[in-house]
């Protein structure tokens, strides 16, 4: 990632001097206005690692554009380059801002450079600790999935149809909805296999084991708000339709609602309705996001039929009928997509106690 430099203030003749000094040193990008600086901020490639204020500035002063530029760029490091007269408001800056230095004009080359030295690193440093947490809970989030798959396969099925449908309609770095999508059915891991079998099969359920299905949102909450950073995602979780007809969350914001979404379209069609019946009783939900669904969704069930044997079982394939241990052991429901866990798993099973053999599957 290139690192790039953004010095914002009002005097022309200050950045010049600015970019003549630092020439050759850093990636500098000018601003002579809080204005020009926040737009600079949207329109750039990648976020800024650093950006430098000024704090007098005519229509947008630097505490201003620092708050503002915080909220549109996080991680972007921020250093004041402010004259004595504006202490008082700089203190005021420093004190609401989490900024990083505070240097005074006029400033020495050594000490402007020393600080964006500095200033980069500590950008590395967060941006290291960031791929780290990344990593940690992407493990975290797989593992529970991987356990999901070995121990509820209706619970994986409807996982990865929900990754299938929420990668389509979620922004491409809204990382949230799909951390939803992948542990939101977690809590159909603490409903008895016969109760799933009699939702999976559309037949209605009576008072108690209706009372068991619906808490299954609360329980994937319990679980999912411990971990760091995910406490949104719980929550959206939470709120989810349970079954078909449902309202949408009352607070649904845009960031939720392709998790919304595409948990009450999968509630229709696993009812038993088509995609389209679906779609013309979604209409709490934003139509575009309801659209995309449905196209995704019919794209996804054009696959031709195959027989297989378990050694030709592969990532993707969609089982379409139960697969079964050559003495009869359920291993895999008809409908189920085969994650990488679940086809090793299988091959392994076909050749040590096998398989009921061919397979019929969905590619």
């Amino acid at each position: 990632m290139a690192e790039r430099i953004l010095m914002v203030d009002d005097e022309p003749r200050i950045l010049d001097g600015l970019r003549r000094t630092l020439h050759g040193r850093y990636g500098i990008d000018p601003a002579t206005s809080g204005a020009e600086g926040l737009t600079r901020i949207a329109d750039a490639a990648e976020p800024y690692s650093v950006i430098v204020s000024d704090m007098k500035m005519p229509g947008m002063d630097g505490a201003e554009f620092l708050a503002r530029a915080r909220a549109a760029s996080p991680d972007s490091v921020q250093i004041i380059l402010s004259g004595q007269a504006e202490l008082t408001s700089t203190i005021a800056a420093v004190n609401e801002g989490n900024l990083f230095r505070f240097l005074t004009k006029p400033c020495e080359p050594t000490d402007l450079t020393r600080a964006l030295d500095a200033a980069l690193e500590q950008h590395r440093l967060v941006m290291a600790e960031r791929e780290l947490l990344q990593r940690t809970l992407d493990g975290a989030v797989e593992l529970l999935t991987d356990l999901m798959r070995a121990t509820n396969p209706y619970a994986a099925m409807r996982t990865e149809r929900l990754r299938m449908l929420v990668d389509a309609v979620a922004p491409a770095d809204a990382w949230e909805p799909r951390i939803a999508a992948m542990l939101g059915q977690v809590g159909l891991m603490a409903i008895p296999e016969p109760v799933l079998a009699q939702v999976r099969s559309g037949e209605p359920l009576d008072a108690e084991n209706e009372e068991l299905f619906r808490s299954h949102p609360r329980l994937a909450y319990d679980l999912i708000r411990r971990i760091p950073r995910l406490e949104r995602v719980a929550d959206w979780v939470a709120a989810q339709p349970v079954v078909f007809g449902e309202k949408p969350p009352a607070d649904m914001d845009y960031d939720q609602a392709p998790y919304a979404t595409a948990v009450a379209f999968l509630a229709g069609v696993e009812g038993g309705r088509s995609a389209g019946q679906v779609a013309g009783s979604l209409t709490a939900y934003p139509k575009a996001l309801v659209d995309r669904v449905v196209q995704v969704f019919a794209t996804a069930q054009v696959r031709k039929p195959r027989r297989v044997t378990g050694a030709e079982l592969m990532v993707g394939m969609v089982v379409d009928q139960d697969v079964l241990t050559a003495n009869g052991l359920v291993l895999l429901r008809r409908g189920e997509v085969l994650s990488e866990s679940m086809a090793i798993r299988l091959r392994h099973f076909a050749g040590g106690v096998g398989l009921s053999e061919p397979i019929s599957v969905l590619v």
